[in-house]
């Protein structure tokens, strides 16, 4: 099918600036989570399924890690509950790993989250402990 003149077909995500697709190479190397911030995706882009899943990422096309189904349970149960907040504080604490999908994903970048954003929700959830190894990863300290 051609485009339509004048207008493009959209890149999708190995295309686009906004979110960077990790090739073969950066796969095969071991994980580096040093200076890595959280994901502000994981505050700030909810994305609801047609089926009713809460996805933890805009960019989990697969499923992997939904949090659970809106017919089950409310928004504010799942956004702000166990699972959600588990992945946060893996995000905080560098530990991309440990979560589906994140360990390879390089991120999205068109909003950041502020040190003043992550030291209000460890102290929200109890957590003001992760502050300082978090600053100090960031070279905040």
């Amino acid at each position: 099918m051609a485009a339509r003149k004048g207008k493009e077909r959209p890149k999708g995500a190995r295309g686009s600036s906004l979110l960077r697709v990790l090739g073969k190479a950066d796969l095969e190397a071991t994980p580096s989570p040093s200076n890595r911030m959280p994901c502000p995706g994981l505050w700030k882009t909810p994305v609801i399924r047609w089926d009713g899943e809460l996805m933890a990422c805009c960019a989990d096309v697969d499923g992997e890690i939904a949090v659970g189904n809106l017919r089950d349970a409310d928004f504010d149960q799942l956004w702000f509950g166990e699972q959600m907040t588990s992945y946060r504080l893996l995000h905080i604490e560098g530990r991309f790993e440990e979560i589906p999908k994140c360990w390879s994903c390089g991120g999205i970048n068109f909003y950041k989250m502020s040190p003043d954003e992550v030291r209000a929700y460890l102290d929200d959830v109890g957590r003001a402990d992760l502050w300082a190894p978090y600053a100090a990863r960031m070279g905040l300290a």
